[in-house]
């Protein structure tokens, strides 16, 4: 993480506090604010003094909490939600997480509640979860689970953000590509 002054640090927290649009993404207020609990020694005392309520406080602070890989999402301003940290934080699995996580970000809607819902309905195992949406699809509707590494995912979201597409529709994409220029070579 970053090295604070304290100056900085509340600058970074009020400037992120006080308006609806964040310069800063959440990972970087959390730091800012994890840095003033170690200065101030408290939540409770960070909260006094930049006039916010400690509960606040905590929930920013949930964001450290995550895993590495949910850190990054939040980094990268792909979740951009106190609230959604808090619910994510309260999955205590980590593999539950980064995979709410990674749908929350290829999810078309980005309304808190619909969020909130997934996460609660997110309370099974992933194994379960690919097995209730292979027997819920359609007939004449072929759905294909794919598990990457951490790595290959990353790769995948970047490359979906530059090329400004869902991740679903990359893999698609590159897929489709992969079997035509196999079926050229093939003929």
């Amino acid at each position: 993480m970053r090295k604070w002054s304290e100056a900085a640090a509340l600058a970074t927290l009020f400037s992120n506090t006080r308006c609806k649009k964040r310069p800063a993404d959440l990972l970087t207020v959390a730091d800012a604010i994890n840095y003033l609990v170690g200065l101030y020694g408290s939540p409770k005392a960070v909260a006094r003094k930049v006039d916010l309520s400690v509960e606040m406080i905590r929930q920013f602070l949930t964001v450290l909490e995550l895993p590495r890989t949910v850190k990054a999402l939040f980094a990268s301003r792909q979740i951009d939600s106190v609230d959604v940290a808090k619910e994510l934080a309260s999955l205590r699995d980590t593999e539950k997480q980064e995979t709410v996580a990674r749908t929350i970000v290829n999810s078309p809607s980005k309304d808190v509640r619909d969020i909130k819902r997934l996460i609660k309905t997110s309370r099974y195992r992933v194994k379960d979860a690919k097995k209730t949406v292979l027997n819920a699809k359609p007939k004449g509707l072929n759905i294909f689970v794919l598990d990457f590494d951490d790595e290959t995912s990353r790769k995948v979201m970047a490359e979906a953000r530059a090329r400004k597409m869902k991740p679903a529709e990359l893999v698609r994409e590159i897929v489709t590509n992969y079997l035509r220029k196999k079926s050229r070579g093939k003929n």
